[in-house]
C-alpha cells in the first residue's frame, strides 16, 4: 500500500508508525505544513482508558509518552467562597511540543518519510482516480481546506459555539486540574489549569460573549498568525492572581477564539479518509482533540491492516469509531454550552454549583456519584435539605429523597415536591383524592364540569395536599372565580406557547400574593440555547416580576433531558421556581441503593444540582381512571 497523511499532528503521526508496524512493505509519507519544531499550545491530555488503548497499540510509544508526562486521579472547583476536592479520576498530561517529538521520532524509525513544510491541497478529482492500493488521509486539522473542498461528498457541517476562549502556559503549580471561577465587574470569567511537566501547566480562560466585550478584550485589533494578544494575557493574569500566585501567563500565538463543532455524515471518499479534527470535535472540557485523533489513528491502522481492500477498511473504521465520537460529541455538547452559561449560576450554593457542574453531561449517573465522590455529593445533599427548611440532615445511610423535602412558592408551602396532574375526564378528577404521593394536585378547571371540580377539590385539599387548578388565561373573568370558588391555593395560567398574551399579565397582578401564580409553558421544540430561546426567558422574567413564582413546563414527558434543559435555563436566568413534567410509574425510593440507578435517582440528582424544583408525574404506578 501507499498512504500520504496530510497533517503532521499527533493523529497522523501515530496512524503512520502503527501502519509501519503492521506491514514494513507499506509506503507511508507525512505532509506538514509547519516545521519540525513547531508547536501550537501547550499540554495535552489523556484520560486513563486512552493510555491504555496506546499501550495496547503500541507498548514502546505509550512507554515514552508515559516517562515524559505527569498523573493526577482529582479536580478541583474554585469558586469564590470554596475549594472542592473531587477525587476518582485518572488523567496524564504532556507537553505539546515533547508529545510530537515523541511521535514524529517514533515514525522515523518505523521508516514513515516525514515532509515538513509542506503544504499540499489535494485535488478531490483524483481521489477515485488513486490505485487501489493507494489512499490519502486528510488529518490536517479543524479548519482542513482538504476535507472542505470534499464536504458536499462527506456531509460536512460546523458550528460555532457562542462562549470565547483563549489558551495560555503559566509556572503557576496545580497538583489536579483546576477550575477557578471569578465575578469581575466585566462579568464572569473561568479557567481550565493542568499540569503537564517541566514545572509548567496549561491555562485556557473562558468568557461568555457579554462579558468578554465588556472587558474591552475584544478590542485587541488584528493580530498576526504569530502573534500573542498581550492586552489579554497581562488582564487575565490580574483576574486570576489569586489563583496564578503572582505568576505570568505565557503566550504561544494565544488569542481568542469561538470552538468549532465539525460534524461529518461521511468520513470518507473516493481514496480519502478523514482523521481527527478534519472528522469530528468535541469541546476540550470533556477531553483533547489529540486524544480523539490517536484514538482515530489506532482504528484506522487496524481497518487497513484487516480489510481486503480500501473501501471495506474504510467502512469497517467509520463503523468502529463513529458512533464513539458521536457519544462524546454529545457529551461536549452538553458540557460545552454548561461553559457558555456558567456565570449564570454562581449563586448557587457552593455544593450544589459542584454538583450541577459535575453533572453537566449526564454521563455519570447517581451510583457512579457516590461511588467517586460520596463525601460531595453528601454535602451537597445536606445543602439543599438545609435551603429547603427541612429538618436535620438525616445520616448518609439514609439519604432522604429531594422530591420529599418541602418548598416554598410564594404564600404556599409544599411538603414534598411531587405534583400530580388531573385531565378533563371526570373519573379523573373524582379519584384525586386517591392519588399517592402527590404532594400538589393540579385540577384542570378548563371546560370542565364545574361541580365535578368542586368535588375534586374538596376532597384533594384535605391533609396537607395542596389544591392548585389549571384554568385558562384568556377567560380574565371567570379565571379569579374558580380559584375562589375552588379553594386552591396554586393556579396554573395556561398559556402555552403564548408568551406576551396581555391576560396573563393581568391575571397575575390580580391574584399574585392571595394565592402561588405559576404560567404553564407548552415545553419548547429545539435547544434552550438557541437564539429564539431567549424569548422564553424574557417573558419567564416579566412573569416573575409582576408576582408569578413558578413556571410549568409540560409536555416534555418521556423526553426528559430536553425539558431539564429549558428547565434549568428558566431556573437560572427568571429566578421562577419550575414544575417540570417527568415521566410516569416509578417507584421514590427514600433509601438510595448505590448500586443502581433508575428515574427515582435521576429526579433527585436533578433537584439536589439546582436544575427544576417540582415533578409532575404520577410515580406510585398509574394515573388515576375510572
Amino acid at each position: 500500500m501507499r498512504i500520504d497523511v496530510i497533517g503532521g499532528g499527533p493523529g497522523g503521526l501515530f496512524l503512520a508508525r502503527l501502519l509501519r508496524l503492521r506491514d514494513a512493505t507499506t509506503q507511508v509519507r507525512v505532509r506538514e505544513r509547519n516545521g519540525p519544531d513547531d508547536a501550537f499550545g501547550f499540554g495535552v491530555v489523556f484520560s486513563d482508558r486512552t493510555m491504555s488503548s496506546f499501550r495496547a497499540a503500541d507498548p514502546h510509544t505509550y512507554t515514552l509518552i508515559q516517562e515524559a508526562s505527569v498523573s493526577w486521579s482529582d479536580m478541583e472547583i474554585r469558586v469564590p467562597s470554596r475549594r472542592l476536592r473531587y477525587g476518582g479520576y485518572g488523567f496524564t498530561a504532556i507537553s505539546r511540543h515533547r508529545l510530537l517529538r515523541i511521535l514524529q521520532e517514533q515514525a522515523l524509525a518505523a521508516g514513515v518519510e516525514l515532509d515538513f513544510h509542506s503544504e499540499w491541497s489535494a485535488d478531490p478529482a483524483e481521489d477515485d482516480e488513486l490505485g487501489p492500493g493507494e489512499v490519502l488521509v486528510v488529518a490536517d486539522g479543524v479548519n482542513s481546506v482538504n476535507r472542505d473542498t470534499r464536504a458536499a461528498d462527506l456531509g460536512t457541517s460546523i458550528g460555532t459555539a457562542g462562549a470565547k476562549y483563549i489558551w495560555f502556559g503559566t509556572e503557576a503549580a496545580f497538583d489536579a486540574v483546576t477550575f477557578p471561577f471569578v465575578r469581575t465587574r466585566f462579568g464572569a470569567f473561568a479557567a481550565h489549569a493542568y499540569p503537564y511537566g517541566g514545572g509548567l501547566s496549561t491555562f485556557i480562560v473562558e468568557a461568555d460573549d457579554e462579558t468578554w466585550r465588556e472587558s474591552g478584550m475584544s478590542d485587541t485589533g488584528d493580530l498576526t498568525s504569530e502573534e500573542t494578544d498581550d492586552l489579554s494575557r497581562k488582564l487575565l493574569a490580574d483576574i486570576f492572581v489569586d489563583h496564578l500566585g503572582g505568576h505570568a501567563l505565557i503566550g504561544n500565538n494565544s488569542r481568542w477564539n469561538s470552538f468549532r463543532v465539525v460534524r461529518n455524515d461521511r468520513w470518507w471518499t473516493g481514496g480519502a479518509v478523514l482523521l481527527g479534527d478534519a472528522a469530528h470535535t468535541a469541546h476540550f472540557s470533556v477531553g483533547s482533540g489529540t486524544k480523539l485523533a490517536m484514538e482515530d489513528a489506532v482504528a484506522l491502522a487496524g481497518a487497513l491492516t484487516e480489510a481486503d481492500c480500501r473501501g471495506d477498511a474504510f467502512a469497517r473504521y467509520e463503523v468502529r469509531r463513529k458512533p464513539l465520537a458521536a457519544r462524546t460529541q454529545a457529551l461536549a455538547e452538553r458540557s460545552m454550552r454548561w461553559w457558555a452559561t456558567f456565570g449564570r449560576r454562581m449563586d448557587l450554593p457552593p455544593n450544589r454549583f459542584g454538583a450541577h457542574f459535575i453533572t453537566r453531561t449526564g454521563a455519570i449517573g447517581y451510583a457512579g456519584l457516590l461511588r467517586r465522590h460520596g463525601d460531595r455529593i453528601r454535602e451537597a445533599e445536606a445543602e439543599f435539605a438545609t435551603l429547603s427548611g427541612s429538618a436535620a440532615a438525616p445520616p448518609a445511610a439514609e439519604v432522604t429523597h429531594a422530591l420529599t423535602m418541602p418548598l416554598r412558592l410564594g404564600p404556599v408551602t409544599l411538603t414534598g415536591r411531587i405534583a400530580g396532574r388531573l385531565g378533563h375526564a371526570a373519573g379523573q378528577q373524582r379519584h384525586a383524592a386517591e392519588v399517592a404521593g402527590a404532594d400538589l394536585v393540579l385540577v384542570d378547571w378548563r371546560d370542565a364540569d364545574s361541580e365535578c371540580c368542586r368535588t375534586a377539590a374538596a376532597r384533594t385539599a384535605s391533609g396537607d395536599r395542596v389544591l392548585g387548578v389549571v384554568v385558562d388565561p384568556a377567560d380574565v373573568d371567570r379565571a379569579p372565580e374558580v380559584v375562589r370558588a375552588s379553594g386552591a391555593r396554586l393556579v396554573v395560567l395556561m398559556s402555552d406557547g403564548d408568551l406576551v398574551l396581555p391576560a396573563v399579565d393581568v391575571l397575575i397582578d390580580d391574584l399574585a400574593g392571595t394565592v402561588a401564580v405559576c404560567v404553564g409553558l407548552a415545553c419548547p421544540v429545539g435547544s434552550a440555547w438557541r437564539p429564539g430561546g431567549d424569548e422564553v426567558v424574557v417573558a419567564a422574567v416579566r412573569w416573575r416580576a409582576r408576582g408569578a413564582v413558578a413556571v410549568h413546563l409540560h409536555g416534555a414527558g418521556e423526553n426528559w433531558e430536553h425539558g431539564l434543559e429549558w428547565a434549568d435555563r428558566i431556573r437560572t436566568e427568571s429566578g421562577c421556581a419550575v414544575l417540570l413534567d417527568g415521566p410516569d410509574g416509578w417507584a421514590l425510593r427514600v433509601r438510595h441503593d448505590e448500586q443502581e440507578d433508575d428515574w427515582a435517582t435521576r429526579l433527585h440528582v436533578a433537584l439536589v444540582s439546582g436544575r427544576v424544583d417540582v415533578v409532575v408525574a404520577w410515580p406510585s404506578g398509574q394515573r388515576p381512571t375510572c
